[in-house]
Parts: structure tokens; sequence; C-alpha cells
């Protein structure tokens, strides 16, 4: 039995003894809040909280703000991008000759096509040199085509350009109708 009332004992004092700190700990608390800079403190945590709901919200706009003009920034990268590459474009077209194929007229359609010669190509990687057949035929040239239609267009290309010696058609399309723009000058004139 001793050994029994010796725990019962231990736990009634453990129990007294956390009463004890908990009534010391209520009036040393009571006794900090007396405190007049205590109590300027705990007037000021209202308007501190406010002020910290604000940041936070600011913090907020600013982040989405920065999100959209990081976004903002990478358009006019892209953009950029697209007008340098444009700009490259028209000067290498500016230094390119003008390869015109059938007569300008405003009835006819201008058609655009990109043509390259495989055989300058090939005598480029070998190092040797075409005969006859201008090194710029190693890259893609423009060539205006003016014709009623697209089927007339590229069997015009094909008389001036034959497959033989060694032109490829790459690409071509409608520049510009010329019907719209006949009815345009028309329109002009009246």
């Amino acid at each position: 039995m001793g050994l029994m009332h010796a725990i019962m004992l231990a736990g009634a004092l453990a129990v007294v003894a956390g009463l004890i700190i908990l009534v010391l700990g209520k009036l040393g608390e009571a006794a900090v809040e007396r405190q007049p800079d205590f109590r300027r403190a705990l007037d000021r945590l209202p308007l501190g909280a406010q002020v910290e709901n604000r940041l936070e919200g600011r913090e907020a706009e600013l982040r989405a703000e920065l999100t959209a003009l990081q976004g903002a920034l990478g358009e006019v990268r892209r953009r950029r991008y697209a007008l340098d590459k444009d700009l490259e474009d028209a000067r290498r077209s500016a230094q390119a000759p003008v390869r015109v194929v059938g007569r300008e007229d405003a009835g006819l359609n201008r058609f655009v096509a990109w043509m390259v010669n495989r055989l300058v190509q090939q005598a480029q990687g070998d190092t040797k040199t075409a005969v006859a057949l201008d090194p710029e035929w190693a890259g893609p040239q423009m060539i205006e085509v003016w014709s009623e239609n697209l089927a007339d267009a590229r069997r015009d290309l094909q008389r001036y350009f034959p497959a033989p010696l060694g032109y490829v058609l790459l690409s071509i399309q409608l520049a510009n109708s010329g019907k719209a723009d006949a009815a345009a000058q028309k329109e002009s004139i009246a």
C-alpha cells in the first residue's frame, strides 16, 4: 500500500503545483496587462491588423500586375522578334533581284512564288560553282507572277524555270487580286 500512497501523493502534489503555476501565470498576466505600454500596444493591434490587411491586398495587386506585365513583356518580345524577322526578310527581298513572270496588268492576279535551284544547292554543297546560274539560287528567290489563276501561274513558272534545270517551286500564294484592284481603280476614277 505504501507505493500506492506515494503515487497518489505525487499526483496530488503535481495537481497542486499545476494550480499554483496557473494562478501565478494569471497574476503575472494581470500585472503585465496593467502596464501602460501594454495598453498602448493593445490599442494599436487593430490598426496593425488593418495595415497588415492593406499590405497583403497591395501585395496581391502588385503580384497580379507583375504577372500581367511579364505577359505583356513576353508578347512585346514575340512581336519584336516577328518584326525583326520581317525586317530581315524585307532587307533580303530588297537586296535580291526581282524576277517577274508575265505582264503586270490591272486585270490579272499577282502571285508571289518562292523557288530554289537544287543544282545550285548541290554545287555549293560540293564546293563547285554551277555554270551559268546565279549562286543566289541556292536560297529561296521571290518571283512575282502575273496571271489569271493559280494553274496558269504554275504553268508560266514551269515554262520560265523548268524542273529539268533544277528549279523547284517551294510555295506560291495570291498576293492581291487584279480584278479587285481594277474595280478599285474604276471607282477612284469615277
